[in-house]
């Protein structure tokens, strides 16, 4: 028994250096072989999302805390650490691949709803969407894609909008560097059918089009970070918006990811899903046929959903002449106390902009004249 004992204290001398947290810098090291990483926030998967690069440094993970603190845990393919992240703390490691250290930061973020002005009831501008059920392109589209067939047999507009936005998610994999060589739908799911892959804002407008095409009046959102003027890049975001006949109100739509968010089984414009992340976030769901993560989407798009922007003309086709409003072609949402951004990323100018505070503006019903379309014989 004593020579037992004394073996087995002998092999945790032995083997205690070798699980030790290692240090680099005076901060712990973890080992990792894949350049990819998941994470564990409290009880949510994020898989294959985190890409390890050492030449970030650091390399920031936002972690949302919903409440005084969260437990984080930190996988690689050999190796993990966990923290329990607070709001406002951040918690740097080292990843150790390939012989170089990648300096990762998990920053703890906290949700905050955004202010704006709710108490115009009177639009101060009017903005244009499609409405000629004879339009030239729209029947191209629909008849040369199906797009009646995707959405036959939907039992309500909600259905209708997770199946088109789901079927133009599946026609490309995201490139974010990529562009067509034209931004219209007919080109872009021509080009896609080539093989190339289009940025988030190819997502936005071939949605938008479908969407358009079957009789939902849709949009283009531009959604931008509350930095877009000093950051260099990753300052914005495209994606859409579908007005929903039957239950009158505008709902947001993430090509890209695929997903709508909803609330007590009420889908959400753009402005509701960002009170609804600061707000109700346990509530909060992240509807995808394709089974999109809440966690690792929320926690993506949460820094962009601060400034929205949309055309003042959302009518479909080439060869349109779109209308402005003072030679501006967008209006955009901006929080009450904040600066209406002219610059983007440093560089580009936002000189197409109109501004408001006022959420009556932005999510006015659209005026539809036209009959709906019908399916076609």
């Amino acid at each position: 028994m004593k020579k037992s004992l004394s073996f087995l204290l002998a092999m945790l001398v032995l083997v205690a250096p070798a699980v030790a947290q290692k240090t680099y810098k005076g901060l712990p090291v973890i080992e990792a072989s894949a350049p990819v990483a998941d994470y564990k926030v409290g009880s949510e998967w994020v898989k294959g999302n985190w890409n390890i690069m050492p030449e970030y440094a650091p390399d920031v993970l936002k972690i949302p805390v919903h409440s005084k603190k969260v437990n984080v845990t930190f996988y690689t393919d050999r190796d993990s650490i966990s923290f329990k992240v607070k709001e406002g703390k951040s918690y740097p490691f080292y990843v150790r691949i390939n012989n170089q250290y990648a300096l990762t930061e998990l920053q703890g973020v906290g949700f905050k709803a955004v202010k704006f002005n709710e108490t115009n009831k009177i639009p101060a501008y009017t903005l244009l969407y499609e409405q000629d059920p004879d339009n030239s392109y729209l029947a191209s589209l629909r008849a040369a894609y199906n797009l009646d067939e995707i959405v036959a047999g939907a039992q309500n507009d909600t259905e209708k909008a997770l199946r088109m936005v789901n079927w133009v998610h599946k026609q490309w994999n995201h490139d974010g560097m990529n562009e067509p060589s034209r931004n219209d739908a007919l080109t872009i799911l021509a080009e896609a059918k080539e093989g190339k892959q289009f940025r988030c804002v190819e997502y936005g407008i071939v949605t938008t089009a479908c969407l358009n095409a079957i009789g939902l009046p849709a949009r283009t959102m531009g959604l931008k970070t509350k930095d877009v003027e000093t950051t260099e890049f990753g300052a914005g975001h495209v994606l859409l918006e579908v007005y929903l006949p039957d239950l009158q109100k505008w709902v947001l739509l993430d090509g890209q990811f695929d997903v709508m968010p909803v609330l007590n089984n009420v889908p959400l414009n753009a402005v509701e899903f960002q009170q609804a992340i600061a707000n109700n976030y346990d509530k909060l769901e992240i509807r995808s046929l394709s089974g999109a993560n809440k966690a690792q989407y929320v926690n993506w798009v949460y820094p962009y959903l601060y400034y929205f922007d949309v055309k003042f003309d959302n009518r479909e086709g080439i060869a349109l002449k779109r209308e402005t409003v003072d030679s501006k072609q967008s209006l955009m949402l901006v929080p009450v106390g904040a600066k209406a951004p002219t610059i983007f990323q440093k560089v580009r100018p936002m000189n197409y902009l109109k501004y408001t505070n006022s959420i009556v503006d932005l999510y006015q019903a659209p005026v539809i004249t036209a009959k709906p379309r019908t399916a076609q014989n």
